[in-house]
């Protein structure tokens, strides 16, 4: 079996998410103002966001965005990015399980659908992020998952063989998505055991 590449997801792969407290975070920000609307879907996944992620929309406009969407007093642009990243938490196990894959010396990537303020306050708090072969994020492709496109960009830009690539993602959809290119995946469910062992299975550790 050729050595295999190894592709990461980031969110609730890497690092976990708490999309409630940051929502929990804006409704602060918006006090009696909150509107009914300020849902999780409206706010992570709202076409604004999308944009965003998609890098179509600069992180400032995205944020006015959200500012609209919170119906209350202005908010400062600042408190508005620290509510944004307000869903993130340390995983260790996985950020040690990365870090054994890289330890093997496998070519290690992430491959993420997020936006520039998310990856910036990542980048500068996840120490794991910096020691990977490369990085390919939705925003700087152009196109977000689970549209195949972004796994043939990654593919190509990198100089990769689909068919050593093994990938961790917690979306069935975006696993599909690669596999239907011929990637080897492993939804991820939060079982790092599971994780450990697909890695295993595929030469990876």
């Amino acid at each position: 079996m050729p050595e295999p590449t190894v592709l990461f997801d980031l969110g609730n792969v890497l690092v976990r998410l708490d999309l409630a407290r940051g929502l929990e975070h804006f409704r602060r920000l918006a006090g009696d103002q909150a509107p009914a609307s300020l849902e999780l879907a409206k706010v992570f996944f709202s076409e604004a966001s999308l944009a965003c992620n998609r890098g179509e929309r600069s992180p400032e406009r995205f944020l006015q965005s959200l500012a609209r969407q919170l119906g209350g007093p202005k908010v400062p642009l600042a408190r508005l990015t620290e509510a944004w990243c307000d869903i993130f938490d340390r995983w260790p196990q996985m950020e040690a399980l990365a870090d054994e894959v890289l330890l093997r010396g496998h070519p290690t990537y992430l491959a993420s659908n997020t936006d520039p303020i998310h990856y910036t306050y990542l980048s500068l708090r996840l120490p794991i992020l910096r020691r990977l072969t490369g990085v390919h994020l939705s925003y700087e492709a152009g196109v977000i998952k689970p549209d195949p496109r972004f796994f043939r960009l990654l593919l190509d830009r990198f100089g990769l063989l689909a068919s050593n690539c093994v990938y961790l993602d917690d979306s069935p959809a975006h696993v599909e998505s690669a596999r239907s290119l011929g990637i080897r995946g492993h939804v991820h469910t939060g079982d790092v055991e599971a994780a450990r062992s697909f890695l295993e299975q595929n030469g990876a550790l």
